[in-house]
């Protein structure tokens, strides 16, 4: 008589899914660091593997190829940016309290490895050109986010997404400036400019 087939318990299951999703966020932070030390030209394959202390294969298993461990490293960096501000103290408070507390936060995440990891890969991506494999970075998501903090500005949707998309493009520009010229480049300066520009466009009527 055959033998009935093993039951894998819940404990097991629980500990096979955290040792997977440790090996995914080893080799997700080994993309992260090879970009941040050598440029987007230093995640190769090998290294990747290497760097995470996994085989080419066990990538492979964990997310399918190289284009969807960058796309991974785009939802991090998405995800954790959400995290850092979706506290309560950036809900409260004048709107101008609250415009300074979004930009210095927003800046905190564009200046750390996830964000710079992820410039590093749009722009190799781009650079690419026409394969229909370029990885794209979606602005339209962060809307609710923006709504829920400057939850009394009657922007209409275009013009809140407006208002995102300038901020973004202020905050690359400035984080390309700190790498280039950081020795001549005045980051609260900048900052402060930046706070200004947002609250008018906040308060536009």
């Amino acid at each position: 008589m055959a033998k009935p087939a093993a039951i894998t318990q819940p404990a097991e299951l629980g500990r096979q899914a955290a040792k997977s999703k440790a090996t995914q966020d080893k080799i997700i932070n080994a993309v992260i660091a090879l970009i941040r030390e050598g440029g987007f030209a230093a995640a190769s394959s090998t290294r990747i593997a290497r760097k995470a202390g996994v085989s080419w294969g066990a990538v492979q298993h964990h997310f399918g190829g190289k284009h969807e461990i960058l796309e991974q490293v785009l939802a991090r960096s998405h995800e954790k940016f959400d995290a850092s501000m979706s506290g309560e103290e950036f809900t409260r408070g004048a709107l101008e309290k609250r415009v300074e507390r979004f930009i210095n936060g927003a800046w905190e995440h564009y200046r750390g490895d996830e964000y710079m990891a992820t410039l590093e890969i749009l722009l190799a991506s781009r650079a690419e050109g026409g394969d229909g494999a370029s990885i794209k970075l979606n602005h339209h998501s962060h809307l609710a986010l923006w709504r829920r903090i400057f939850h009394d500005c009657p922007l209409t949707d275009r013009a809140m997404q407006e208002a995102i998309y300038t901020v973004h493009c202020m905050l690359t520009g400035y984080v390309i400036e700190v790498v280039l010229e950081p020795e001549f480049f005045d980051v609260k300066r900048y900052l402060q400019r930046l706070r200004r520009i947002l609250l008018a466009m906040l308060t536009e009527s």
